[in-house]
């Protein structure tokens, strides 16, 4: 290893691996990022950043069209340019790619499009686009070649009828109709966006609930909002099996809310899921462990094998029996990814021992009203035999929210009785996933329901209606 070419390469350069190639620049490392396809990965090119202008411009023509007449404006032979609203969402996509291709240089950081594959531990395998095959020598490498989108058994995408989110992200020409399996929070992002601009849209899901993670009062106000505004919403429905055709896809469904009947849509998009992409990614006398498809690794990312490690969706995480983390899941969340690049590049340099507590990872999804949450659901807490005080505060009674126009929706903070600890945060509405951050930040200060109410709000702001819950959960709230 003394030869080694670079003291870290990482294999992938979305938001776990770009993130690991410029925190080991800052810290004057040598080291190569391999992309096979543009820098930032699916999030930033056909995921978070992207599908959030898909559904601002849809926000902005669902409230001309239902809301400009309250505001005092007549909107007369509105048109929706389709072409030009993913234009504009591409446009933003390779600004930003092109932005993180900048912080590599600015950081030293050697980048090469490419596909690699790990040889054995310190050995890569670079297949690159326009430059020959090559294998590099490494003291570490970082595994985070993320994830795509899962396929249903059975319903094979053909990305013209049958479709993933990438592909709905770049459609020629809006459909007339669309069906939507699986209802988390992509699904919900799509069926928010594909409404707004007035596609007739049908959202399918096999649990009882959409967004089947969040608190209970939370997706059922989701619900009532998306029918309000014709999305056909099937709960509790499995689907059996898809036919494409020359007219579009027919589906099949079975269960409580599905039994049987049949759904027909010019486009389906299949939302279930996600797989990692680990084909190939490790050469199999590399002795590489996978578990369920995805690189197994400890809580401190280090593989089975010396020296390799593994971040961001492709990974399974495995916490000692008597960890307080054992048994929680892997969130696939970009933040996520983020954070243990970081800390990952930051322990093998040994330059910090940071750890992620995965049991409040915030979460948000962007649908209209937002959805925004951390921590326990009230559910979970109640289950887990917890003595609870619930502090709940509905957007109808804030002025801000009024004067703009959006009483929709609620702050709901859950505390331990006993200690006033933030035991979970659960909100709807206007602009909630801005207000998730500050209730995180309280839960890593242990802050308890007294100090969130002590802390000054500015007026009038949405954030209000964080104090104000708190203010409900003890006693104390002035305005409700």
């Amino acid at each position: 290893m003394s030869q080694a070419e670079f003291d870290i390469v990482v294999i992938g350069g979305g938001p776990a691996g770009y993130a690991a190639a410029i925190r080991a620049g800052q810290l004057k490392k040598r080291v190569l990022c391999i992309e096979k396809e543009s820098l930032g990965g699916t999030c930033l090119n056909w995921g978070c950043i992207p599908t959030k202008a898909l559904l601002d411009d849809g926000a902005f023509i669902r409230k001309l069209r239902t809301n400009a007449a309250e505001h005092g404006v007549t909107v007369q032979g509105m048109q929706v340019d389709f072409a030009k609203l993913v234009s504009r969402s591409r446009g933003i996509a390779g600004k930003l790619s092109n932005g993180i291709a900048s912080l590599f240089k600015k950081n030293s950081v050697q980048h090469i499009v490419g596909t690699g594959q790990l040889l054995e531990p310190g050995r890569v395998k670079i297949v690159g686009t326009n430059t020959p095959e090559r294998i590099v020598i490494a003291e570490h490498v970082v595994l985070a070649v993320g994830a795509r989108a899962a396929q249903l058994p059975g319903i094979a995408f053909d990305g013209k009828t049958i479709i993933t989110s990438r592909q709905a992200m770049a459609l020629p020409n809006q459909p007339k109709s669309i069906a939507i399996i699986g209802a988390g929070a992509i699904g919900c992002e799509f069926a928010d966006f594909f409404n707004a601009v007035g596609s007739d849209v049908t959202l399918i899901e096999m649990l009882p609930t959409l967004l089947p993670n969040e608190d209970q009062e939370v997706s059922r106000l989701l619900k009532r909002t998306f029918e309000s505004r014709k999305i056909n919403v099937i709960l509790g429905a499995k689907t059996e099996k898809s036919e494409a055709g020359a007219n579009g896809v027919r589906i099949a469904l079975s269960g409580p809310e599905g039994t049987p009947r049949t759904v027909e849509a010019e486009l389906l998009l299949v939302a279930v899921g996600i797989t990692a992409n680990t084909e190939g990614l490790a050469a199999p006398a590399a002795g590489l462990e996978l578990f369920k498809n995805r690189v197994k690794a400890d809580h401190q990312y280090r593989t089975n094998l010396k020296s390799v490690w593994a971040i961001g969706d492709c990974i399974s995480l495995h916490w000692p029996a008597e960890s307080s983390m054992a048994g929680y899941r892997h969130p696939d969340l970009a933040h996520v990814a983020h954070h243990e690049a970081i800390y990952c590049i930051e322990r093998i340099c040994g330059h910090a021992q940071h750890e992620i507590d995965y049991r409040f990872i915030p979460g948000c999804t962007y649908t209209h009203p937002q959805v925004a949450s951390m921590g326990m659901t009230e559910t979970k807490a109640r289950e887990g035999g917890r003595q609870i005080k619930i502090g709940k505060f509905p957007f109808s009674a804030s002025g801000r929210a009024l004067a703009a126009g959006e009483p929709a929706g609620f702050v709901k903070l859950i505390f331990d009785a006993k200690t006033g600890a933030l035991l979970g945060a659960h909100m709807i509405g206007e602009s909630v996933t801005e207000l998730l951050a500050e209730l995180v930040l309280a839960r890593k200060l242990e802050a308890t329901e007294a100090e969130i109410i002590e802390s000054m709000h500015p007026h009038p702001t949405f954030s209000e209606a964080v104090m104000e819950a708190a203010g409900v959960a003890d006693g104390r709230a002035i305005h409700l």
